[in-house]
């Protein structure tokens, strides 16, 4: 990215770019110095990085185990590493990696100044090279063998979104199954679902990409929100899509502990009043072996 394109000296740009404005920041990322063509049906695994190299190897591991798997199936695949300007030593860890794994398998994309998650998805979607795009937090883990099944999940439905129980894990040990309940109006209240998910990326880039519209409304939250009220199908499938690692102080356990986030997001999406409190399924459930299973 050029300096003309980001002045690093004009304090509005940086006010801007360091505060949770996301839609600001993108402004400034020109979609053509990222863009690729979208080829087949391909995935794209997505690790955005903001200061957690003590944990980059872990989820890469996953990652590649997960590409190692999708080879045999004959699915094209591939890692793209975006990190937000880290200030731990991410990069020189990340220009190790690349220089072992150069070429089509893996991609690593540095930021010059911290635009966001919002603006980093959105670079995410125009960088990758295939359809489907899976968001994996840096501190995560995908379970390798089951990703052929969101993805077979996601073709079979021609779903904008999907996703998949997580085993919650923290200090080592095993606390709970996160994101394990289909869509439903209950979102207006909290947000249940991690933005550990596969995405179909022309359809999210067609709807207007990934936006942060409240300090305390993450964009995954506001995203499926959004895909609901463009009447997009989201699958939830019924299988372990991987480990979330929590981790102490972590910015999504703070944001959980407020409203203003939750007040915003109704404001926008159910101010009209014809949505009820009532936790009515609007996503569906899907696994690739049965089809449909929508009673619960």
């Amino acid at each position: 990215m050029s300096e003309e394109r980001l002045p690093a000296t004009d304090p509005r740009l940086y006010t801007s770019l360091t505060r949770i404005e996301s839609n600001l920041a993108t402004r400034y990322l020109k979609k053509e110095d990222y863009w690729c063509d979208k080829s087949g049906d391909g995935i794209t695994i997505f690790i955005p990085n903001y200061n957690h190299r003590p944990f980059l190897p872990r989820a890469l591991r996953s990652a590649l185990d997960a590409l190692d798997i999708l080879d045999t199936r004959g699915v094209e695949s591939e890692i793209l590493i975006i990190d937000d300007a880290s200030r731990d030593g991410s990069q020189r860890l990340m220009r190790d990696v690349h220089a072992l794994y150069n070429g089509a398998r893996l991609r690593v994309i540095c930021m010059e100044i911290n635009v966001g998650q919002a603006a980093l998805w959105n670079v995410a979607m125009w960088a990758s090279r295939h359809r489907y795009l899976l968001r994996l937090d840096a501190d995560n883990e995908i379970i390798a063998e089951n990703l052929p099944i969101f993805l077979t999940a996601i073709e079979n439905t021609n779903a904008a979104m999907a996703y998949g129980n997580l085993v919650h894990v923290e200090h080592g040990e095993f606390r709970s199954l996160i994101s394990h309940m289909p869509v439903t109006y209950e979102l207006l209240r909290r947000n249940y679902i991690d933005a550990f998910s596969i995405v179909d990326v022309p359809t999210i880039i067609r709807l207007g990409g990934v936006r942060r519209i409240h300090p305390y409304a993450p964009e995954d939250w506001e995203l499926v929100l959004h895909l609901i009220a463009e009447e997009q199908t989201i699958i939830f499938v019924p299988a372990i899509m991987g480990y979330y690692h929590k981790q102490a102080g972590s910015a999504s356990s703070e944001l959980q502990q407020t409203t203003s986030g939750n007040e915003a997001l109704r404001r926008v999406y159910a101010q009209s009043g014809l949505r009820d409190w009532d936790p009515e399924m609007v996503g569906r459930i899907y696994h690739p072996d049965i089809g449909y299973v929508d009673e619960w």
